[in-house]
């Protein structure tokens, strides 16, 4: 069992300030809040220098919460406060020399737990630290942050800035840009008018968009432990850069365009949607900016083209609006969303996600591959999401990518199809282009098969089965019969209710259902005896889109 004690990491910064929160401060501090805390909650484990000191590790922890007003500060509703000095806790475990669970092992059972503690965002500094010690001298140290605090390029600025703090270096001072003045900047003027020009982006796709790129029949998923597929090839690098050059796109939007090309035709899709985590540090101000500036670019381009290079170029078009509409009010977001979801009768969901993380941490190089492509499974993590790809290299040397597979939509056999194929096209696509028709078999990958039960309506797949399990939970088992026409317009017969609150307790229903929709049609019937209620005269109809024409039918 280790030893534990606290000791204390001062800071010093300006007097105690109030404010405004970001746009991204209130949209982190919601998911902090509500969403699993091993989602929200960066950990990184940093081995320590040789001689370092706990006064030398204390300093260095205090430095970098005087540098960031982000680190300092607490969130209370829409405002924030920025503590001007104080004393962070710092926990020192002693592992048992050649007991269990070992240096290592202790350094992981400490990050967990504080990893898996939700933050108190009112009352707690947005970072946790331990420092794992051995015959107490130190060894490692834990870094816990919530993403009210840091995104991911956040935090690689953060540990960089470690590095050089606790071997006693100096650093240049930090960006101006602190979260008050943002959150001042983005409420002025022009970042009202780019707040308002995102939430069109955002309705216009969300409009046409499929609400899940992967239809199915899905069961409670709590925790989103993904199973992570490790691809990497050298020969994809310098295809890839031939493509991009060829293309007129980066290699970050050709790897794109790849994924979802890949996800689109092998679910029969006409529209692929895809969510990228957008940093949002163009402009020069903001790319030393510790906060979370993260947020979701939103692209939808349709797959009616005749090459892979066509392909690429649609998404190279959807990716660069998506990013330049990636900052937004995400409560108003919501409210965008929600009414969308209501008048389409769907439910909206983030479950294909692109990261492109190649030029923001850069880890030691390994050997290189020594196949034409290679793949490795890492320990599962958490993310929800059905599929997302991080794209960590995109070199001329190596092309190395992270697939998180929800194996409700993929078997292990048919992910490592899945993400050597997206390789092998990139391969393949190097010194031709590929016809849309032949991406598949280039790929090796097989389209999904709907059965006879499935239809496709309003862009989305929808499993009949699924839809009338779904309304008969809305209407609570009472007399119901859903049917469809040629355009996939479904229609809910019903004895009783009104089509008001049947269309709402469907949405309610909706969530994490993907192969279901609610109907764009009802139609309330007076109750007949036995099986004849569907031939009864109707008392009431309406549209799930407009209610306001409801009334009896000729």
């Amino acid at each position: 069992m280790d030893t534990v004690i606290t000791i204390a990491a001062e800071y010093t910064g300006q007097p105690t300030r109030y404010g405004p929160v970001t746009m991204g401060q209130a949209n982190m501090a919601r998911c902090v809040l509500r969403d699993p805390p091993l989602h929200m909650n960066f950990r990184v484990t940093k081995r320590l220098p040789a001689g370092t000191t706990l006064d030398a590790l204390t300093r260095a922890v205090g430095l970098l919460l005087s540098r960031h007003e982000g680190l300092r500060a607490t969130i209370h509703s829409g405002t924030q406060r920025v503590i001007g000095s104080g004393a962070l806790a710092v926990e020192v475990h002693d592992a048992e020399p050649g007991g269990e669970p070992g240096l290592d092992g202790l350094a992981e059972e400490v990050g967990l737990r504080m990893q898996g503690t939700r933050f108190d965002v009112e009352a707690e500094l947005p970072i946790r630290v331990a420092v794992i010690t051995e015959r107490n001298v130190p060894r490692l140290a834990v870094f816990v942050f919530p993403h009210t605090s840091v995104d991911a390029i956040g935090l690689a600025t953060v540990m960089r800035e470690w590095e050089r703090l606790v071997r006693g270096g100096t650093i240049p001072p930090p960006y101006p840009t602190q979260p008050l003045e943002l959150a001042e900047a983005e409420g002025g003027p022009l970042g009202l008018r780019r707040t308002a020009a995102a939430l069109r982006h955002w309705e216009t796709r969300l409009r046409r968009a499929p609400q899940s790129m992967f239809a199915i029949d899905e069961v409670p998923d709590t925790d989103a432990i993904r199973p992570r597929l490790r691809v990497r090839s050298a020969v994809a690098g310098g295809a890839l850069a031939a493509v991009a050059s060829r293309t007129g796109a980066s290699r970050s939007a050709v790897v794109l365009a790849a994924l979802g090309v890949l996800v689109g035709l092998r679910n029969v899709q006409r529209t692929c949607v895809i969510a990228s985590l957008a940093s949002n540090r163009v402009r020069p101000e903001l790319r030393g900016y510790v906060g979370p500036l993260a947020q979701d670019a939103l692209m939808a381009a349709d797959l009616d083209v005749s090459t892979f290079d066509e392909a690429i170029r649609r998404f190279r078009t959807a990716s660069l609006s998506g990013y330049q509409h990636s900052r937004f009010d995400s409560t108003e977001l919501w409210k965008v969303i929600e009414a969308v979801n209501a008048e389409r009768g769907v439910n909206f969901a983030r479950d294909c996600v692109f990261n492109d993380m190649s030029g923001v941490t850069a880890s030691a190089r390994e050997p290189a591959p020594s196949a034409e492509i290679e793949c490795d499974w890492l320990p599962a993590a958490s993310l929800p999401a059905h599929l997302a790809l991080w794209a960590d290299r995109l070199e001329d040397e190596e092309v190395d990518l992270t697939f998180w597979i929800d194996p409700r939509v993929m078997t292990r056999a048919e992910a490592e199809t899945f993400g050597t194929g997206l390789v092998r096209l990139l391969i393949r696509a190097e010194d031709r282009m590929i016809p849309m028709r032949d991406v598949l078999s280039v790929s090796g990958i097989a389209p999904v098969e709907y059965g006879p039960r499935w239809i496709h309506s309003d862009s989305c797949w929808v499993n009949l089965d699924a839809v009338e399990r779904l309304v008969g939970e809305a209407v609570r088992g009472r007399p119901h019969r859903v049917t469809h026409d040629a355009d996939g317009r479904l229609t809910c017969h019903v004895t009783s209710g009104t089509p008001e609150k049947i269309h709402a307790d469907c949405l309610a229903l909706l969530q994490g259902r993907t192969s279901a929709m609610a109907p764009h049609h009802y139609v309330v019937h007076e109750a007949a005896p036995g099986d004849t209620w569907l031939r009864a005269p109707v008392i009431t109809e309406g549209d799930g889109r407009d209610f306001s024409s409801r009334g009896p039918r000729a």
